[in-house]
């Protein structure tokens, strides 16, 4: 397979996939391009105020109130974790991203992980592509966007996306998780990528609601580790709450 997978390509076919489950087919949402080389940096006149859901959402991502037996348990899944690929390690109901650190716990009705061969078949690719990355055999480093992880709600059609942008592959390593989200959001109106605390870390995020992005409201959270950008992005239809699907995720650690 190329290692050049467009990201506007694999957005558009991952969408096309997950827009089956509750909602009828529509436009799909296009990854931003690197083609056209630009940078620029955000600045304070670009803040707008959250919206009042997803304020309840990040004060969800960025709570928690660890305990000792909680610390116990941390050094414990370190060690668990510490020889995982950088696509990170999962479970049936739980995924541990140990790049940027967080995890996901699909303890809710409903929700349910794609397997290797539907991501494959999301992304238009093999079992063996996506298992090869997934257990280490080869690196995200060495693709343009790569996919760690698929969850979706059965009944709603809502989604969790965790992949890779790796900048390098675009000839631009140093391009930033907030640039990378300013150029998704020059396909929309009047949407400003801003900086949050997420998950404990600070993350550039770009909230598009459902009237503009035809697939749901669609909410990016990004930061760059190690070299890629990590992407979480959360799709959510028919009535579906973002603040109900953020409380799947959590800090790896607590």
């Amino acid at each position: 397979m190329s290692k050049k997978i467009s990201a506007i390509l694999v957005a558009i076919l991952i969408l096309s996939a997950l827009s089956g489950c509750g909602k009828k087919e529509e436009e799909a949402y296009s990854s931003p391009s690197f083609s056209n080389g630009s940078s620029s940096e955000a600045t304070e006149t670009e803040a707008e105020e959250e919206s009042a859901s997803l304020t309840e959402a990040l004060m969800i991502a960025s709570f928690t109130d660890a305990t000792s037996t909680d610390a116990d348990k941390s050094k414990n899944l370190a060690a668990t974790l510490t020889d995982a690929p950088i696509m990170g390690a999962r479970t049936d109901k739980v995924y541990y991203n140990t790049l940027a650190e967080f995890k996901i716990s699909l303890d809710e009705e409903g929700w349910e992980f794609y397997d290797a061969a539907e991501v494959a078949t999301a992304i238009d690719a093999t079992a063996d592509y996506v298992n090869n990355l997934w257990y280490g055999y080869s690196s995200p480093y060495d693709e343009g966007t790569t996919y760690a992880a698929i969850a979706y709600h059965k009944d709603s059609g809502s989604s969790i996306i965790v992949s890779y942008v790796n900048p390098t592959e675009y000839n631009m390593p140093d391009y930033s998780a907030k640039e990378y989200l300013k150029m998704a959001a020059g396909k929309y109106e009047d949407l400003k990528v801003r900086t949050v605390t997420f998950l404990g870390d600070k993350y550039e995020v770009l909230d598009v609601p459902d009237e503009q992005s035809n697939v749901g409201r669609r909410t990016q959270f990004a930061i760059k580790k190690e070299g890629l950008i990590v992407l979480v992005t959360f799709t959510t239809n028919n009535d579906y709450k973002l603040e109900n699907a953020i409380r799947l995720i959590s800090p790896l650690y607590y």
